[in-house]
């Protein structure tokens, strides 16, 4: 089960202050705040379903701690390309990770979805990362725009795991 109860709260609690904050720069440090949320909880959820599938699937505990060390401690980013099907393909295999794909793209494109949503996210993401707000012009989504993505992502993710628990 994928846990959304505490980033669907944050999200809403940084909406209402930011539709009530009184000044744009409070508006835009709810807006990245809300941003970095959602993209921490992307992060760890990824982390999280890969890792309890391994300790499902995997009948050794050093090769759980491995792809724990190895993989998924090293990785750091939501990429669907670079980081997801990567930690993906390490742990079940291309044949495996080819078969989910095909079900999630028949299941209304949610790898093309999934992939859309993860790269608007990050060129924001990383710009809030790396910048504060002085003398600075930052386009962040805002925390509504935020519930919205969050929607799509969860759901796709869900699909993920749900295709690696019927493996």
């Amino acid at each position: 089960m994928i846990a959304k109860s505490y980033i669907e709260k944050s999200l809403k609690d940084l909406d209402k202050l930011y539709s009530s904050s009184g000044s744009q720069r409070k508006a835009t440090m709810y807006c990245k705040m809300a941003t970095l949320e959602l993209c921490g909880w992307i992060e760890d959820t990824v982390d999280e379903i890969v890792l309890r599938h391994a300790k499902r699937k995997l009948k050794l505990n050093l090769n759980y701690l491995e792809y724990k060390r190895d993989f998924v401690k090293k990785t750091s980013g939501f990429v669907y390309e670079y980081h997801i099907r990567g930690l993906l393909m390490r742990l079940i295999g291309l044949i495996g990770l080819e078969e989910i794909e095909k079900n999630l793209e028949a299941d209304h494109a949610k790898i093309t979805v999934l992939k859309t949503q993860l790269n608007n996210l990050v060129q924001i993401r990383n710009n809030a990362a790396h910048t504060h707000l002085k003398n600075v012009t930052p386009q962040y989504f805002s925390p509504s725009a935020c519930q919205g993505s969050f929607v799509i992502i969860y759901n796709c993710l869900k699909s993920i795991d749900d295709e690696l628990r019927s493996l």
